[in-house]
């Protein structure tokens, strides 16, 4: 909507600027001015007083003079060094609620991806640990930019890689097909092993009485051979022992048992993401866990040695990135075991071969970033001209109080009990203040998980965020639930009105201060989808959301809707569906639901 605007005076005003300005840099450069009092474009002229060996000011006064504006526009003022443009009301109405009702099942501009594949990498907890509240961030961003991608046209392909393969699923192994030998050694050193008391009587407790197929016994089994293997080192070598043996996948009956085991352990964590990921909506298209490049690891090996980019350090293999101010890329162990970039190699090349992407993108921690400029150098010296379409958006950690979470410490918020507690804060809510509500238990769920999602997307993803449950749960002032209650708000006006919602309605009756703030909020929608997809950002659409509400509340308490003349009440019913379409569509980019009745 203001790109057209854009367009429009970037195409009429080029040629009377004499090519001192080309069309494409008069469109690269209009900005809304910061004041909306001023005009709704501004174009800065600074660049101009070279040419013109004036003054910038005195330059945009007298264009402002000169200049003929196109139709959709109704004055020219100047400001310092800016020229300010305002729209005619009525032809900006149109644009905006006109195409706002024509697009209603689309967003943005679908042209930027057509064509294109783009494969994103997001959530990707590691097998045998829970999700805990840290994986939040991972999940719901990388589900944002999943959506956003598809907004703007690409075909889009989710992966959850899962982490489920590695010298860790050997030490599981070990302790599972061992357990007796694991609890045996733990009462030995029980003493030595620093933990909190009740919460370690309960994890062996779980170890032995809770069915083997379940999460919480594997859970469990994990908190407890880590904290062991701090004391008994010998546990460490059997555990990469049965690594080995699952990595060569020799005929051997041990062999067997441990591949068995760690099948069970990828199905019961999968069981146990997706209840989480029902909760949240989160919906991968392929899940491609790390073994599932396992049989392509030679291969790339293989490669690295004939393009002569493997070394030998201390029995491993590397390769050597110093020339590029990095320490080197481990590629094998001393031992032969692969190690994560062996894999990500791997799942690069089947992403762009198989999966015929155009662009990778992986949604992880800023914690990872070194490993991902790694990456992305190995696979540009291995001659892959991709490598380039690669990219890590990486984000912020959860911040708490008493230190960083450790699931091996057993010292996790798990993300399942926030979803929980906050779902159970809205059944409570609305058991009090509207305990007749049809399917209050899907509303709750909706609520609950979008305060939760919201309340991550919110914030700048390169920034870290201090946890805090009491400003997770407040549903009150800049939240989720705020803006889900004002899409609730336009669907009862809409229900009241009870009518279709009309299309000729005559707009040129939206003539107050607030329902032209209003038109002017919901005309920035696309162009704000277009910064998320840019800047990969989807804080950008949450803040944008939490603006149009609190206008549209503005706008709601001012004026009776339907009230008065007919004619206005139907430009208002226009302006109110107009909201009440890009708040769900909004809402939708960022994974959270948009209940109709709260």
């Amino acid at each position: 909507m203001l790109t057209r605007m854009k367009t429009i005076l970037s195409r009429e005003i080029a040629p009377q600027l004499q090519n001192w300005l080309k069309e494409e840099e008069i469109l690269g450069s209009l900005e809304s001015p910061k004041d909306p009092s001023m005009g709704d474009l501004a174009l800065p002229c600074f660049s101009l007083a070279k040419v013109l060996k004036k003054n910038p000011a005195q330059i945009t006064q007298e264009l402002a003079k000169s200049i003929k504006l196109p139709k959709g526009f109704k004055s020219v003022t100047s400001a310092g060094g800016y020229l300010n443009f305002s729209f005619d009301d009525l032809f900006w109405a149109h644009v905006v609620i006109d195409e706002i009702q024509n697009k209603k099942t689309k967003i943005g501009d679908q042209s930027i991806g057509q064509g294109q594949t783009i494969v994103v990498d997001y959530s990707s907890p590691n097998v045998a640990k829970p999700m805990s509240i840290g994986h939040l961030r991972s999940t719901v961003i990388g589900q944002s930019l999943v959506n956003i991608f598809k907004a703007v046209g690409f075909k889009t392909i989710g992966i959850n890689y899962l982490g489920d393969w590695g010298v860790q699923f050997g030490k599981l192994a070990w302790a599972h097909l061992n357990k007796s030998e694991l609890l045996s050694r733990v009462k030995k050193i029980q003493n030595e092993i620093q933990f909190d008391k009740d919460r370690w009587a309960k994890l062996i407790e779980d170890v032995q009485n809770k069915p083997d197929t379940s999460f919480d016994y594997l859970y469990a089994l994990y908190v407890v051979y880590h904290a062991a293997a701090e004391v008994d080192q010998d546990l460490e070598a059997f555990g990469r022992d049965y690594f080995l043996r699952l990595e060569k996948r020799d005929q051997s009956e041990l062999t067997k048992q441990i591949e068995d085991a760690w099948q069970r352990f990828v199905s019961a964590s999968l069981q146990e993401y997706n209840r989480v990921y029902s909760l949240l909506k989160t919906k991968h298209d392929l899940v491609r866990g790390e073994s599932f490049h396992e049989p392509d690891l030679k291969g790339v090996v293989t490669k690295l040695k004939t393009l002569g980019l493997l070394k030998e350090s201390e029995g491993a293999q590397i390769v050597d990135l110093s020339q590029y101010d990095m320490p080197p890329c481990l590629i094998t162990k001393s031992d032969g075991a692969t190690l994560y970039a062996t894999r990500d190699i791997a799942a690069a090349s089947y992403r762009h071969d198989t999966l015929k992407a155009d662009r990778l993108v992986y949604v992880v921690g800023a914690e990872q970033s070194l490993h991902f400029k790694q990456l992305f150098k190995v696979l540009e010296l291995m001659g892959y001209s991709w490598a380039k379409d690669c990219t890590h958006v990486p984000f912020g950690l959860y911040r708490f109080k008493d230190g960083k979470m450790s699931t091996r410490r057993g010292n996790v918020i798990f993300l399942e009990d926030v979803l929980d507690r906050a779902i159970e804060l809205v059944r409570d809510i609305v058991k009090e203040k509207n305990p007749d509500l049809k399917d209050a238990e899907s509303v709750a769920k909706a609520v609950g998980t979008g305060a939760v999602v919201f309340n991550d997307l919110m914030n700048d993803r390169q920034k870290n965020i201090d946890f805090d449950w009491d400003r997770l749960l407040d549903f009150n002032g800049d939240t989720g639930p705020y803006v889900q209650y004002i899409h609730v708000r336009c669907c009862s006006v809409i229900a009241k009105w009870g009518k279709p919602i009309p299309q000729d309605a005559n707009l040129s009756l939206l003539k107050e201060k607030l329902e032209r703030d209003l038109l002017r909020v919901l005309g920035r929608f696309n162009d704000t989808v277009l910064v998320a997809y840019n800047q990969l950002k989807p804080n950008w659409i949450a803040q944008y959301l939490l603006d149009l509400a609190k206008v549209f509340s503005a706008f709601y308490y001012e004026h009776r809707i339907l009230e008065g003349d007919p004619e206005l009440q139907k430009a208002r019913i226009a302006l109110v569906d107009s909201t009440r379409t890009v708040l769900r569509k909004g809402l939708e980019l960022l994974g959270v639901q948009t209940p109709e009745a709260m």
